[in-house]
């Protein structure tokens, strides 16, 4: 399919949703066009060369030495361990 063709397609199908619309939001359809007019003369559209695939996600990590979560168990007191569910029904409880 063309671009030409792709065009003309898109405006037939939006022509035909807005043939379907109640006349009550024709305004706001109107006001949405002009908005984006608007947009357009402000800058310009940039052009899409070609599609290509996305790479996957890659977050950055740090890698860092299992002796570090010792670290992290010396943060909380001894005994801290508890019931989330419990502690969170006491304090609607106070409620």
């Amino acid at each position: 399919m063309t671009d030409l063709t792709a065009v003309q397609d898109t405006k037939q199908r939006i022509t035909t949703w807005l043939d379907e619309l109640p006349p009550q939001s024709l305004t706001v359809v109107e006001q949405f066009v002009e908005f984006l007019r608007q947009k357009a003369r402000q800058q310009p559209t940039p052009v899409i060369v070609a599609e290509r695939e996305a790479p996957p996600y890659v977050y950055p990590t740090v890698a860092a030495p299992t002796s570090s979560l010792e670290v992290w168990n010396k943060l909380l007191d001894v005994g801290y361990e508890g019931d989330a569910l419990a502690d969170t029904e006491a304090l609607y409880d106070e409620l």
